[in-house]
This record gives C-alpha cells, sequence and structure tokens, in this order.
C-alpha cells in the first residue's frame, strides 16, 4: 500500500501519529527518511508518548548514541539514528519491540514476517509536511495510515 498524507501543523503530526500508535502491535518496523528538521524525531517522539505518556521525557535524538531504548507500558522502542552510522546488526531487536530507523531507506531492510512502514518526509513549509507512506506486510494497519 503507497499514499500521501499531508500535514500542515505539529497538531496535525500529533493525530495522525495518534491514530497509528492505537493499531500497533509491537513488532512493527517503521522506517523513517527526511532532511535535517523533516520531522523524524518529532514523529518518534509524538509516537512513543502516545503509546505511553509516561516515557514521553525518554525520547531524543539517538545521533551520538545510535540507538534508544524507551520502556512503555505496552511494548519496547528501540529507535535508532542511522545518520552516521553504515551498518547496524538488528537481527537481535527485529520482532521484540516497535523498531523505529531514522535516516532510512526503503529497501533496507527485507523481511516478509514483519510489518513495515516506511515514510518519506518533505519539507513544504515551518511545520508543513507531505508523508510518503508505504507499507509491507502490514494489512491491519491500513485505516490508520489514511
Amino acid at each position: 500500500m503507497k499514499t500521501v498524507k499531508k500535514i500542515n501543523s505539529l497538531q496535525e503530526l500529533k493525530k495522525f501519529v495518534e491514530k497509528l500508535s492505537r493499531c500497533l502491535k509491537g513488532d512493527e518496523i517503521i522506517l523513517l527518511k527526511g532532511n535535517l528538521a523533516a520531522g523524524k524525531t518529532t514523529f518518534t517522539k509524538f509516537l512513543v508518548s502516545s503509546i505511553d505518556p509516561e516515557a514521553e521525557d525518554q525520547v531524543n535524538s539517538p545521533t551520538f548514541s545510535v540507538m534508544n531504548e524507551y520502556e512503555t507500558s505496552k511494548f519496547p522502542v528501540y529507535h535508532i539514528d542511522l545518520y552516521r552510522v553504515k551498518e547496524f546488526d538488528f537481527s537481535d531487536i527485529l520482532g521484540h519491540g516497535l523498531v523505529i530507523i531514522e535516516w532510512a531507506e526503503d529497501n533496507m531492510i527485507d523481511i516478509d514476517s514483519l510489518p513495515v512502514i516506511f515514510i518519506d518526509f518533505e519539507i513544504t513549509g515551518e511545520n508543513e509536511r507531505i508523508l510518503r507512506i508505504t507499507l509491507r506486510n502490514g494489512d491491519y494497519l491500513k485505516r490508520c495510515l489514511k
């Protein structure tokens, strides 16, 4: 499934992410691509806080640590930033929690057994974005990505 979502404000992004969070089971892979300041970390912060409001203050960019793990009341969230990393071994975390990868490429994880959501952020204004979304292996997520 491919779709395009126009976001006109941070509030709209938060609503979109809250809707998505209600569909997550905790074994999905979310790949985020976009220029600096496109909203990848903001998306992640909104998503983690939608899953568990108590975890919101834990979320920050893992640019230097490469991976941050957030324990939520529902499932673990692994937040990975590949900006400065060429290779990363995902084998220990795939299927064991929600995996969110910043600076991702659409085809970087080729796995048929887990749902993969690829979101490409395009900056169109100060708080306006176009999200180009591709979903693989997760039909149950379609209604939450529209």
